[in-house]
């Protein structure tokens, strides 16, 4: 596809050449049961336009009619596409040039690469046109509304019976949830999982260090079975062997 698109013949030899390259890698042992050819070709020139046959808009005057004809297809595409990420220091300014991706922002058009690789284009323009941060918003308008499927949620009561003390909810930080080790928030619920497991993959890496140690500095066998020590029998007494001379019943 790229040497087809560099030797720029036409656009019936690019079109031909094309269908060429798809034919060629096209398995019908690898594709499903009823996907045929035509299917495959059809599916490209869907995409990408090529034959120029309607199949349905896709720009803005599109209908519902447009919409229920792209659909009644059988077969769908979709396509991955991957692009080396540029930092400062392998930035291509070639490479940016040719992106042909449009990004619309209030400067205008930016490419692809140019605006979220680089130098930080992003960045720049949202810092540009940005109204406020969150906390400021909030601090100057107050917290939106609570609605529930479009509609705006209202308590007909607000009265309740639960007594709380004001010296303790306006000037004391809440403590009782700490001292029996709750989490107060989702934030602090990751953190503590976090913490836990890479506490556990500390054990484990100790335990692991510990036996190599035991194996190759202290020659310690690896499979030691362990003997309680209620099982070992108590050793007996060893019995003394005789010294006295057998004295016959016969002689002086």
């Amino acid at each position: 596809m790229a040497k087809i698109n560099d030797a720029a013949r036409g656009k019936w030899l690019s079109i031909i050449g094309m269908a060429l390259a798809v034919t060629r890698n096209y398995d019908p042992f690898m594709s499903p049961r009823h996907f045929k050819m035509a299917d495959l070709l059809k599916k490209f020139d869907k995409t990408f336009g090529a034959t120029g046959k309607s199949y349905g808009k896709v720009d803005g005057t599109r209908t519902r009619a447009d919409i229920d004809k792209r659909r009644n297809d059988r077969w769908n595409f979709l396509f991955i596409a991957g692009m080396w990420f540029q930092d400062l220091f392998n930035y291509d300014f070639r490479r940016t040039e040719q992106c042909i991706i449009p990004y619309a922002t209030q400067e205008g058009e930016i490419s692809f690469c140019a605006y979220n690789t680089g130098i930080g284009w992003r960045n720049i323009i949202e810092k540009m046109h940005m109204t406020a941060t969150l906390t400021k918003w909030y601090n100057d308008r107050g917290r939106h509304e609570i609605f529930a499927g479009g509609k705006s949620v209202k308590m007909e009561n607000a009265s309740h019976s639960m007594m709380l003390r004001e010296e303790i909810v306006t000037k004391e930080r809440q403590k009782d949830l700490d001292n029996l080790g709750i989490a107060k928030t989702a934030r602090e619920e990751k953190i503590r999982a976090r913490d836990a497991k890479l506490a556990q993959a500390d054990e484990a890496e100790q335990a692991k260090m510990a036996r190599l140690y035991r194996k190759h500095v202290l020659k310690e066998p690896e499979n030691v079975e362990f003997v309680p020590i209620n099982t070992i029998a108590p050793a007996k007494p060893a019995q003394k062997k005789s010294t006295e001379k057998e004295v016959g019943s016969f002689g002086d």
